[in-house]
């Protein structure tokens, strides 16, 4: 999702920020109320508005929402946000590093210089690394069947992977397609049960086990998915394909330390005054993009205000200094 629904403001004088949020899912969001809010010089540096929770397709475990799509709850977001003014930033973060007192932010065309900065980047679907993903990608290689699926009403798909994203996207898909094919390499799925069990039971959904992704096939458009199953290579007829094999960290751009699943390792402060610390002063995470165990919309949410009221006491620190 765009993020042309927050109004653009300037840089201060000085060309520095109070803060900059990396990233605009539920984290950073939150992050972003918290400090227009407080009144602080800040933008938000995203290509995209959601990340994760767009992706979801039922969401009932958010207190004051009882049953919503992933959507619906990033559309809440993004109109409490817009109702303050937000400096926006629409750009992929390059890079991320100390610059004396302040912090430097890079993207591909631009540099900004920020007292402190939150990290809120989540993760990002892994890639399968086969012939004719990078292609088509857009053209019927997709990593988001909430995002895409109407796209391929009457049409024959396939998903690639049998977690549960996998299974999940499937479900959602079997509203829209004619067909849907769940690629799965190992034996059996590894979802739970009861998406198991609706896998099942819906018509529309077959299974090919300890099947290997060969390629994707198509020119212009995919046309098929090329597969190895019982020693022997098949290929699927379809129009649409979904990759559902997991996620990654999107931290690459920075040098903290990190788990061996590349998230950003956070701590609290030794006098428990701050919370949501990386190991660069100055810089803080949350939600997803960190090494917290549990990895929900709500929890996510709540982090990015941690950070927030953390970096808040670090830029009047900071102000007091070298202000």
């Amino acid at each position: 999702m765009n993020l042309n629904f927050i109004k653009k403001t300037t840089v201060d004088k000085k060309g520095i920020f109070d803060l900059i949020i990396v990233g605009a899912g539920p984290a950073g969001m939150t992050s972003a109320i918290y400090a227009a809010r407080r009144k602080l010089n800040f933008c938000i540096v995203s290509l995209d508005v959601g990340g994760q929770m767009s992706w979801s397709l039922e969401v009932a475990n958010y207190p004051g929402t009882t049953h919503c799509t992933g959507i619906e709850l990033t559309k809440n977001f993004q109109k409490h946000l817009s109702e303050y003014k937000v400096n926006i930033k629409q750009e992929e973060v390059s890079k991320i590093f100390r610059k004396g007192n302040l912090i430097n932010v890079q993207t591909k065309n631009n540099s900004y210089n920020a007292k402190t900065v939150i990290i809120g980047t989540g993760k990002t679907p892994k890639k399968l690394g086969v012939h004719g993903e990078e292609k088509l990608l857009g053209k019927g290689v997709n990593y988001c069947a909430t995002c895409d699926a109407p796209a391929y009403k009457g049409k024959n798909v396939a998903v690639i992977g049998g977690g549960n994203s996998g299974l999940e996207a499937a479900l959602y898909l079997a509203k829209y397609a004619k067909k849907v094919y769940i690629v799965e390499l190992g034996k059996k799925l590894a979802g739970v049960p009861y998406l198991k069990e609706k896998v099942k039971k819906e018509r529309k959904i077959q299974l090919a086990n300890e099947a290997k992704t060969i390629e994707i096939l198509g020119d212009k458009s995919v046309t098929g998915l090329k597969i190895q199953q019982a020693g022997k290579e098949k290929t699927l007829k379809v129009e649409g394909i979904f990759i559902e094999i997991g996620l990654i960290t999107k931290a690459d751009f920075i040098d903290v330390k990190k788990n061996k699943r590349g998230e950003i390792r956070i701590y609290r402060s030794t006098n428990n005054t701050d919370e949501n610390l990386t190991s660069e002063k100055g810089i803080f995470a949350a939600g997803d993009v960190t090494d917290i165990p549990d990895k929900q919309i709500v929890i996510a949410a709540g982090e990015g205000a941690k950070a927030l009221l953390a970096a808040v006491d670090y830029i009047h620190r900071w102000d007091k200094k070298f202000g």
